[in-house]
């Protein structure tokens, strides 16, 4: 038997009309980004379509739509940071990447639990030996500094005593972090090595309240929330990577010659 993927444009089983009226009750239920990715999922056989409830829904479908979930390579001249996010019983979650002018290039994702910070450790080490990366800074949540039972030390301390360069991200609201990472999205380029990762962020999702019937504010906790919160703090601690001057050498005797005021009253050069 063939099957065919048939859309509600091939079928004309609404009108424009309907459509939209089926967007904007959608919408009235499960927020903007849901109710249209419940649309695509309903009415145009999307299976690419976001999660219901995903808080980077438009922003990763951007990302797939514009093929920037691609082989892309680090620069060798310059470092490649890191960002964590530290578990104990939990996953640790650490994102690999690199600013590369105005764009943040994703090159790797890694994810474990159950072992020490010297995990870790040698994990980076080898993949920044396999890949000839320059080693950048660490950056960890704020609660780092807090003393752990036993050592009497920061986790911030250990890491330092590992040979890693951790930086304590600024403290900021879950919201504010979120907002964070809608904002650098747009410039991520993520390495088909960041796939499991990837997959979280677009999976992250707000918490659905069975007794009301709509999302609560806050994020389910599950597998999805241990790579989100560590690329939150990638996003709380991104810097561009700096201009690069050009100097043009003076020849002597060559002057730029002042600007000519026109007769609007604007600046002609």
């Amino acid at each position: 038997m063939v099957r065919k993927r048939l859309t509600v444009d091939d079928t004309k089983a609404l009108s424009p009309a309907q459509i939209a009226e089926t967007l904007k009750e959608y919408t009235a239920l499960y927020g903007e980004d849901g109710g249209r990715a419940l649309m695509e999922q309903e009415l145009y056989c999307s299976w690419t379509a976001s999660t219901l409830g995903a808080f980077y829904a438009l922003e990763i479908a951007a990302v797939r739509n514009e093929g920037r979930l691609l082989e892309c390579e680090a620069l060798p001249d310059r470092p490649v940071h890191r960002a964590w996010d530290l578990g104990v019983g939990d996953d640790t979650s650490i994102w690999f990447y690199q600013a590369q002018g105005a764009q943040i290039v994703i090159l790797d994702h890694y994810a474990s639990n159950g072992v020490g910070v010297e995990h870790y450790r040698d994990v980076i080490n080898k993949r920044h030996a396999e890949h000839g990366w320059l080693h950048g800074d660490d950056h960890v949540p704020h609660d780092a500094k807090v003393k752990e039972w036993g050592s009497g030390r920061t986790r911030v301390e250990t890491m330092a005593a590992l040979g890693l360069h951790p930086i304590l991200v600024p403290m900021a609201t879950v919201d504010d972090g979120i907002n964070a990472v809608r904002r650098i999205l747009p410039l991520c380029v993520f390495h088909p090595r960041t796939q499991s990762g990837f997959d979280a962020l677009e999976q992250y999702r707000r918490e659905w309240d069975e007794e009301k019937k709509c999302f609560k504010p806050t994020a389910l906790h599950d597998w999805t929330s241990h790579p989100a919160d560590a690329f939150r703090y990638l996003a709380m601690s991104y810097k561009p990577a700096p201009r690069r001057e050009i100097k043009i050498p003076r020849m002597e005797g060559w002057h730029i010659p002042p600007p000519i005021e026109n007769r609007r009253g604007g600046i002609r050069l």
